[in-house]
């Protein structure tokens, strides 16, 4: 797929964007703003993550894509393999898990995208925190947020977990070391100056496809597209994610926190306003671990996962003719729609949770 992307499509700004901002670097110049030289568009992420992407900027292109997809599909194996790894038939868990998340996976490969890595990176961050690794964890968290800020966020599952104060250190230590490991190439006021010009980038960033619930109130019930509209439905799924944490007998019960993660995992991309196609690998790894947590599976349940696979995960391919795709998937966002429906299912099994579970997971049947 990295192959056809470089030498058919010729579609491989994504990765230029990732690999070439290390030669600013070199050269102590800013990252940020028009580079047409290097890559097209602005660059979004971290001056961290520009310098950990040196070894790619060394290597000839066509190795660095395939590299680069090789090292985002790595990272998510061994997410989803180490998470589920202490399930009563890991095994077929995670079988079950990776054909639910493949497509998405293959949409954003295709795409050069990052979100495989980032998937994964935070699964890993989750398996460490689990058991008590609480500063290799906080590597894998501060990591995420050097990549895409919102990624650090898993780092707040620190509560339903021992340590906590040993991890509140180790999160402060790798931020930290990570904020400033780009002084071996740049002087601290560029790099402080580098560090302001990524929260305005951040700020100011253009919106992006609104392939969600934004883009569903818009297509469905016409409102208008306004920051202070983005705000209060960010607030109102920001508030939903949160009140079952008040839920505090619950914190060590083990399928509560399995829930609370896939539903972490579908609220950071159903109700971000800058949610676009090859996020989605986030939103149904959370539809993923939802699935895989359920002791039976109810019709709706059933339903729901169907309903995820044909029309988030499918409904971008050429299963479905363009006319449709262009004329009803995009501009209603469809790809949203069975995401939030299994985010509202996940909602109501945690509230009607009304008993500590102490036990293991049962298979999938």
């Amino acid at each position: 797929m990295a192959v056809h992307q470089y030498l058919l499509l010729k579609q491989y700004n994504n990765y230029l964007m990732f690999a070439r901002p290390f030669y600013n670097l070199l050269l102590n110049k800013s990252i940020y703003g028009l580079h047409p030289n290097l890559y097209e568009d602005n660059y979004k992420y971290s001056p961290t993550f520009a310098w950990m992407m040196g070894p790619f900027y060394y290597m000839p292109d066509l190795l660095g894509v395939i590299l680069w997809n090789l090292l985002n599909t790595v990272v998510l194996l061994a997410g989803v393999w180490l998470y589920l790894s202490d399930e009563k038939d890991p095994a077929k868990q995670r079988r079950m898990a990776l054909l639910i998340i493949l497509l998405e996976a293959l949409i954003t490969a295709q795409n050069l995208q990052s979100n495989n890595l980032i998937v994964g990176v935070m699964l890993l961050g989750l398996y460490c925190l689990r058991n008590e690794r609480v500063w290799q964890a906080a590597f894998f968290f501060v990591l995420c947020g050097f990549i895409k800020f919102y990624g650090v966020a898993a780092a707040g599952f620190f509560l339903f977990y021992p340590k906590k104060p040993q991890f509140l250190l180790a999160m402060v230590g790798w931020t930290i070391f990570l904020a400033f490991v780009p002084l071996t190439m740049i002087p601290l006021d560029s790099l402080l100056a580098e560090y302001r010009e990524w929260f305005n980038v951040i700020v100011v960033s253009k919106l992006g496809l609104q392939v969600s619930v934004m883009g569903i109130a818009q297509a469905f019930f016409g409102m208008d597209k306004t920051d202070g509209n983005y705000r209060i439905i960010e607030a109102v799924g920001a508030i939903l994610f949160l009140l079952p944490f008040l839920r505090f007998k619950l914190w060590e019960d083990r399928l509560f926190q399995r829930r609370m993660i896939a539903y972490f995992f579908l609220f950071i991309i159903v109700f971000n306003k800058m949610a676009e196609s090859p996020t989605y690998v986030m939103a149904v790894t959370g539809v993923a671990l939802w699935w895989v947590s359920l002791t039976e599976h109810s019709r709706l349940d059933r339903i729901l996962l169907a309903l995820v696979i044909i029309f988030t995960s499918l409904s971008p391919t050429d299963i479905f003719p363009q006319v449709i795709q262009k004329q009803i998937f995009q501009p209603y966002s469809v790809k949203a729609l069975a995401c939030l429906l299994v985010w509202a299912r996940i909602q109501y099994q945690i509230w009607t949770q009304s008993k500590v579970i102490d036990r293991q997971l049962m298979p999938v049947s």
